[in-house]
């Protein structure tokens, strides 16, 4: 073997816990991918009689990191600039308003209507239930989504009005930037979700390290599949002010063992992809996404 590889011990296999390496034979064969468990002694035994090696550590997460930065790079194409009308916006979705302060203060406000090459109409930015202190003239970077596209343009306050409700004119642009993003994008989070699973005979609590409209990654206390299994996956988002319960088969992809930073405890990590989703759900799911990145 090179010295990509090194010896595996019949200590670093626990039974019944997924593989957190692929193992491979002194010739460099694949004999067991990354998430398989070995299921019993005996099986443990005839695979350590003829050695086993992983690739080690160094090799391991350089590859993770690689795939990592290409899923990244392929989930943005080019950047291009359309006319606004072009996008497709859609009234009452939430845009970003960020000034050009120093501080660059943001703001979330709902879109209202627009006329073609007047101006856009946006709610009134409020900070603390109390609505901001905004001027004519007011300078803003405006940034939101529009289905599987990312716009942004710069503008400025055209007027202000508080009758019948507080809302904006802002200078309708001649042109916007636009990137169109892929159901790749994936925003890190840490939201509770349950996992219910033939395995276990009912439900298992999990947590959702990050998600795209596609699949997830979750965190459990103990495996609950194997690759290609498929399981139940349901959680709570908030959607435009209110709690949606988003409920969606899926199949397991990968399975690892990880340690936990903090506690050091072995957690179990499952890359999932969600399987006959309901246009309704992926409606909800890519608004929270799409919701998620604005704030970050």
């Amino acid at each position: 073997m090179n010295d990509k590889f090194q010896p595996v011990k019949a200590a670093d296999i626990p039974l019944g816990i997924p593989l957190a390496w692929s193992v491979y034979d002194k010739l460099g064969h694949l004999l067991l991918r990354e998430g398989v468990m070995v299921e019993s002694q005996r099986q443990l035994d005839g695979l350590i009689e003829n050695g086993l090696f992983r690739e080690r550590r160094s090799v391991h997460v350089a590859k993770k990191t690689a795939v990592a930065e290409s899923d990244e790079a392929k989930s943005k194409s080019p950047d291009k600039t359309e006319d606004l009308l072009s996008v497709k916006l859609v009234i009452g979705d939430t845009i970003q308003l960020q000034d050009f302060s120093s501080d660059k203060q943001r703001y979330f406000v709902k879109l209202i209507g627009f006329m073609n090459k007047k101006s856009v109409l946006v709610s009134h930015p409020r900070q603390d239930e109390k609505l901001s202190f905004i001027k004519e003239g007011h300078g803003f970077m405006v940034r939101g989504f529009a289905g599987t596209k990312t716009f942004e343009f710069s503008s400025n306050v055209i007027s202000v009005c508080l009758t019948p409700y507080p809302y904006l004119h802002l200078a309708f642009p001649p042109q916007v930037k636009t990137t169109c993003m892929r159901k790749a994008v994936r925003i890190k989070l840490k939201l509770v979700c349950s996992v219910e699973s033939p395995v276990l005979g009912g439900k298992l609590p999990a947590i959702i390290e990050d998600m795209s409209i596609s699949g997830a990654r979750i965190q459990a206390g103990k495996s609950f599949g194997q690759v290609g299994d498929t399981v139940s996956v349901s959680l709570r988002m908030q959607v435009a002010g209110e709690t949606q319960v988003f409920l969606v088969s899926s199949v397991i992809r990968n399975v690892h063992v990880e340690n936990d930073s903090k506690s050091g405890e072995k957690i179990v990590m499952h890359g999932m992809e969600f399987v006959q989703t309901l246009s309704v759900d992926l409606t909800l799911l890519q608004n929270f996404i799409y919701k998620s990145m604005l704030e970050n």
